[in-house]
């Protein structure tokens, strides 16, 4: 069973590679975020600008590379590999950028950009990993509140109580201070 598995992500690594992260934007277009707030397209976008608008508060973070990080964290959410084997998000496409070309400094954050998902999870090391998982967090919070989906007492299916805890920590394990 594991050979097969292996095989799998091999022939799914090798099909993946064939198309750059940048060439799968646009089928981002076909997959939806959340009925009011657009496509996980139009979420990348929104993701790139705020990761630039960041970069200038956090020291050490070039807004361009933010802005690219942050346009391509969820580009390989198109991908035969994270079709395959969801639980691979973020990390894959990190490895897909580094094939790209895009550097380590960018594909480790797109790696990171989904951190911390728990309260035991580690918050992101590099500092472009901080900017866009920032802004990915930030993002969904404005915009569920935005459309006045808010978390209750009993029920959060956007996690939103997660992004916001992620948020969090990710300010106050770095000691960042910026207006939010």
């Amino acid at each position: 069973v594991l050979r097969a598995r292996f095989s799998d992500a091999r022939f799914l690594w090798e099909q993946d590679k064939k198309a750059t992260l940048e060439s799968r934007l646009p089928k981002l277009e076909e997959v939806v975020f959340q009925a009011k707030l657009g496509t996980v397209r139009e979420k990348a976008e929104r993701i790139a600008k705020l990761s630039r608008e960041l970069a200038a508060v956090i020291p050490g973070v070039d807004p361009v590379k933010a802005e690219i990080a942050g346009r391509l964290a969820k580009a390989d959410l198109t991908s035969g590999m994270v079709g395959e084997f969801p639980e691979l998000q973020g990390l894959m496409g990190g490895y897909y950028a580094k094939a790209d070309g895009l550097g380590d400094e960018i594909g480790d954050a797109i790696a990171e950009h989904y951190s911390p998902v728990g309260p035991s999870d580690a918050v992101p090391v590099s500092a472009l990993g901080k900017v866009v998982s920032l802004a990915d967090k930030i993002d969904t919070l404005t915009g569920f509140w935005a459309i006045d989906e808010k978390p209750t007492g009993s029920k959060d299916p956007f996690a939103l109580r997660r992004a916001a805890l992620g948020v969090i920590r990710i300010v106050r394990e770095n000691g960042l201070r910026l207006r939010l």
